[in-house]
């Protein structure tokens, strides 16, 4: 760790503020030649831990105009069910598209149907939330929130881990394992 002196030291080697107009400047830059409508029949289904997702607006998109939200649509198979997270909360979902389902945020369900709003709450040491399909074809459901993932971390205060996966990522991680054994 450094000491007090050299950390003044280094620091003055740099002015914050010309740097904050540069990063302006970037961004401006950026935002030029950035998506203003994002489609979603371009957009890929990804399968990860938490399940099939579309991925509207992430922390990491630098190619649309606006970096405020998170946005992504997950798809859950019937009869399964996305991935439990810990979550800071704050995040709406709307179940736009399939039949029931229900929601269980720390350890209470919440039974929904499509055209349904469900809304994590904020809690100072976050909830734990997973969505299950009760319907015999898909659904989907819209999430959206405020993307506080460079202001506060990607931890918003209160933790963000994946508790369980879904049964879609471990299957497909159990084939790719016994491919490469196979080859191995």
């Amino acid at each position: 760790m450094l000491n007090v002196s050299e950390r003044t030291e280094r620091l003055q080697q740099r002015s914050f503020f010309d740097e904050l107009l540069a990063l302006r400047d970037e961004q401006r830059r950026n935002r030029d030649d950035a998506e203003i409508l994002v489609k979603g029949d371009e957009l890929p289904w990804e399968l990860n831990r938490q399940g099939y997702m579309k991925w509207y607006m992430a922390p990491t998109m630098d190619d649309i105009v606006m970096s405020v939200y998170m946005m992504y649509l997950q798809r859950i198979p019937p009869g399964s069910r996305s991935g439990r997270q810990l979550v800071q909360g704050g995040q709406i979902c709307f179940a736009w598209r399939g039949g029931a389902g229900y929601t269980v945020i720390d350890g209470e369900r919440y039974d929904w149907n499509h055209w349904d709003v469900i809304q994590i709450p904020i809690r100072t040491k976050g909830s734990v939330v997973q969505h299950f399909n009760d319907s015999d074809s898909d659904i989907e459901i819209m999430c959206c929130s405020i993307n506080d993932v460079h202001a506060v971390g990607a931890d918003k205060g209160a933790g963000f881990e994946q508790l369980d996966d879904c049964p879609e990522y471990r299957e497909k991680q159990r084939t790719s394992q016994a491919v490469g054994a196979e080859r191995g």
